[in-house]
């Protein structure tokens, strides 16, 4: 299979573009400019998503079996949210529109937890562990642009049926060498309170690309992706009670330290289920 990753020198763009490598696909990296510092395998071409004839000519000239979208604006704070808007809604419209017109069988892209609207401050989950049905109003710019991003999946699909389309809502990215500030954060619960003690693994957001691309799924879909555990030492129950106003909505069965993200449809549809945790890491034990 030949795929296009967007955004493929990213946090987590990277880690696609070696797992797609590794499994033998011919990989495609769309990017702003080349970073010949990580070695990644595969083409490079330059492209600028926000500008639709670009994408289109782009997509066109490699011709791919499969689309992998994470290019994004990731930073909101610091800038004004239009562009933080603008750019995550019109690259995710132009190429997905371009790979509805051209054909392309498969498009997985990166919507967000933040889709959810659920790290927003005071608003908490209906109960732990939530699934893709959890949606809240969000002022968040990033969020929101995620959110359109799934709109968008919607309407593609009827307008191009023959495409699959899968939307990843990414947890909180966490590459190899990020876990030695974890001690570090420990020591105050509130740095990670907003997503509820979760997150993902790099890696296990290349195993979720490649699941979803080599899947055969139809129409559209959206699927949560978290580690199976919390990024916290304490309780999730504890910690759930202590800064969200004593929440104690946690479904029958559930045991510590299991996310407060439920990833079950992402392994049903696609045999998907995270291989990395931080407890596997001897130093941080």
């Amino acid at each position: 299979m030949r795929v296009v990753v967007t955004g493929g020198n990213g946090k987590a763009g990277q880690w696609v573009v070696r797992e797609l490598a590794d499994a033998g696909h011919q990989v495609v990296n769309f990017d702003l400019a080349p970073r010949p510092d990580l070695e990644l395998p595969g083409e490079f071409c330059r492209v600028e998503l926000t500008d639709a004839g670009r994408v289109y000519d782009a997509l066109a000239q490699f011709r791919p079996d499969g689309v992998a979208h994470l290019a994004a604006n990731p930073a909101p704070a610091g800038q004004a949210r239009i562009d933080v808007f603008d750019n995550n809604v019109l690259s995710a419209h132009n190429l997905m529109q371009a790979a509805g017109d051209l054909g392309v069988p498969r498009v997985v892209y990166a919507s967000s937890e933040m889709a959810t609207g659920l790290l927003t401050a005071g608003v908490a989950p209906r109960r732990i562990p939530f699934d893709e049905s959890e949606r809240h109003p969000s002022p968040n710019a990033y969020a929101l642009s995620k959110f359109i991003s799934e709109v968008i999946a919607d309407s593609l699909a009827l307008a191009c049926p023959d495409t699959s389309w899968v939307g990843l809502r990414i947890n909180n990215v966490i590459s190899p060498d990020d876990y030695r500030r974890f001690p570090d954060e420990w020591a105050d619960p509130t740095r990670n309170m907003a997503n509820f003690w979760s997150y993902i693994d790099a890696r296990d957001v290349g195993t979720a690309y490649r699941a979803a691309l080599e899947g055969a799924s139809t129409g559209h879909e959206v699927c949560l992706i978290a580690a199976a555990d919390t990024r916290a030492r304490r309780s999730l129950r504890d910690l759930m009670a202590e800064y969200y106003d004593g929440y104690a909505d946690f479904v029958d069965g559930y045991q510590d330290p299991q996310s407060a993200f439920d990833c079950t449809r992402m392994r049903t549809l696609f045999g998907w289920t995270p291989s990395y945790s931080w407890r596997d890491i001897d130093f941080l034990q």
